[in-house]
């Protein structure tokens, strides 16, 4: 597999086999997700908010976020732990995130259903980025309850400064594919959202 980034919301996974060109393009350009599979000539469209658990961002905007201080006793007599919870307006599903301070980065998150509060999935953040400008996590745990599956990507090597032209994160999709349901909504089984409404 190999990514490209751009802060701080461009995303680009390719993921190749033993031979050949990509047999999966998956880009972000901040605000639609593209997904394309040449092997079936077929491509999906959908919105972009749940790239942003990959990136370790909220599921919404800055401006529309909550970010309230909480607390609770410690084991140890007389300590307090605190963190700073992160919530986006309540939808079809609720997010939310925790970070040690106020806009800090985050060190977990999680995805529940709107209405019955049932958990889709948990993420931890882990290895991030040193450094002034946006802090990537090189480690990502995803556990799927439902599933009862745990995913970790893991940064190996990279990332690498370079110019990155920004049309690579907005991939013509080719003459002649097929639009199909690639990438489902969270509340029903897969993770990127409806794609009803995004026909090319």
């Amino acid at each position: 597999m190999a990514a490209a980034l751009l802060p701080p919301d461009r995303l680009r996974l390719e993921f190749s086999g033993p031979v050949g060109g990509p047999r999966l393009v998956v880009a972000v350009d901040g605000a639609s997700v593209v997904a394309i599979l040449p092997s079936e000539r077929a491509y999906d469209i959908a919105p972009a908010q749940l790239v942003a658990l990959l990136t370790g961002q909220p599921m919404c905007d800055a401006d529309k976020s909550e970010q309230q201080v909480q607390t609770k006793a410690a084991a140890t007599f007389g300590r307090t732990l605190a963190w700073v919870e992160v919530t986006c307006p309540p939808d079809d599903i609720r997010y939310e995130g925790r970070s040690a301070e106020r806009g800090g980065i985050l060190k977990e998150a999680s995805v529940r259903e709107g209405i019955s509060g049932a958990m889709i999935l948990e993420v931890e953040y882990d290895d991030h980025e040193d450094g002034l400008g946006p802090r990537w996590p090189h480690r990502i745990r995803i556990r799927l309850p439902r599933r009862k599956a745990t995913v970790e990507l893991a940064a190996l090597e990279g990332p690498v400064a370079g110019d990155v032209p920004g049309s690579l994160f907005s991939p013509p999709v080719p003459d002649g594919f097929e639009k199909r349901s690639l990438l489902a909504s969270l509340s029903a089984p897969g993770l990127l959202g409806s794609t009803a409404d995004r026909e090319r």
